[in-house]
């Protein structure tokens, strides 16, 4: 008997270790499983989320294309006000020009009536009615007199005629063009409408704290929109002020002195808010130096303005020859002023972390014109001489 039990220990201390390592085996298969899935689960979560963005970036991208269709419905209505202007005065053109031929008409038309009572002169009249040499060739000569008066004033006639046909063509164009934009106008009005509905509708799923965040990217919103307001009566009154063409390219706004002169900390286009209030649709690219960096003019200009605002911060706007611009946001401090003359290269201010930010940087920008939404990407435009970037 005990023989058999110590047969059966021996046999238990063989089997143990083996069935241990299947136990094992088995809560490792199970824990593997079970990452896999978590895994599979994460990469969908992922997925999710780079497919589709939170409302309140939604309500971004929403805003972004009411402001397009605001500023160019703007510049639609500017343009129907030039062309009503111009539509005007070629009218008087044309009225000044009618009155013009119809005198000249008269004039011909009596000449060749008179003609038609009196007859034309001709050179045998002359010649008959001549006493000498002397009085033939006066004769001559005011027979060709007249025929030349009778043929200016024919051609006379013709242009003045081929003037009025010219600005009724023109004046045409022109009305062809106020129906275009006052259709786009419709069209953009339409557009409008149905962005700020499906922002209003977006805006009602938000959660209390995320409508109390949405009131302040709005409040900021219009802060840029009345900055701009300012900034579009600034370029009006020095439009005809500083012209010229623009050759070479927009040098670097920094020194390659200067710590991170090239680490570009956030680039233009879509991008996550970085902080509450900052741009989803980034307008510029950000450059990670530290407050107090010199800041230098991209190239020879006029600064347009020097204004603080709680979005922006800092900033200055300089206009450079052929309608070109650049914007220099979230400075520490200035040391140009609006109306003033600047040189490329010239120290114009000094980065900061003024405004929405995440941290002191420069944002740097390059307009098309001195409006918000005409910004177009420094890095990839082909106008800014890049440095060796770096990208964080």
């Amino acid at each position: 008997m005990k023989r058999k039990i110590i047969s059966f220990l021996l046999v238990l201390c063989t089997l143990l270790p083996m069935c241990t390592h299947v136990i094992a085996a088995s809560y490792e298969d199970q824990k593997n499983e079970v990452k896999d899935k978590l895994n599979e689960a994460s990469d969908q979560k992922d997925k999710v989320q780079s497919e589709k963005k939170t409302t309140l970036e939604e309500i971004s991208d929403l805003e972004d294309s009411i402001a397009k269709y605001e500023t160019e419905l703007a510049a639609l209505k500017e343009d129907i006000a030039k062309l009503e202007k111009t539509i005007k005065t070629k009218n008087e053109e044309i009225r000044v020009l009618q009155e013009e031929y119809e005198e000249r008409q008269q004039l011909l038309t009596d000449r060749l009536v008179a003609i038609y009572k009196e007859g034309q002169p001709t050179f045998l009249d002359v010649l008959l009615s001549s006493d000498s040499v002397s009085d033939y060739i006066a004769g001559t000569a005011m027979v060709q007199q007249l025929a030349k008066a009778d043929t200016r004033q024919i051609e006379e006639v013709e242009e003045k005629r081929m003037k009025v046909e010219k600005a009724k063509a023109e004046l045409e164009e022109q009305k062809t063009k106020l129906d275009i934009a006052k259709k786009s106008v419709e069209t953009k009005q339409g557009q409008l409408k149905v962005a700020k509905s499906s922002k209003e509708t977006k805006v009602a799923t938000l959660s209390a704290k995320e409508k109390e965040l949405q009131k302040e990217i709005e409040k900021y919103n219009a802060e840029i929109k009345r900055i701009d307001e300012e900034i579009r009566k600034q370029a009006e009154q020095s439009k005809d002020i500083y012209n010229g063409s623009f050759s070479g390219k927009l040098i670097w706004p920094l020194s390659r002195n200067s710590k991170n002169y090239n680490v570009i900390t956030s680039t233009f286009g879509p991008r996550r808010s970085p902080v509450a209030g900052a741009s989803s649709n980034h307008r510029g690219i950000d450059m990670g130096v530290s407050i107090g960096t010199p800041v230098y003019a991209s190239a020879d200009g006029y600064v347009v303005s020097v204004m603080q605002t709680g979005a922006r911060g800092k900033f200055i706007l300089i206009k450079h020859a052929d309608d070109l611009y650049t914007r220099y946001q979230h400075l520490n401090s200035y040391v140009v002023s609006a109306g003033q003359y600047v040189k490329q290269s010239q120290i114009i201010g000094y980065s900061g972390n003024t405004g929405i930010g995440s941290g002191p940087h420069l944002h740097y920008e390059v307009l098309k014109t001195p409006y918000y939404m005409t910004e177009i990407n420094p890095l990839t435009c082909g106008l800014v001489a890049l440095p060796p970037l770096i990208y964080s």
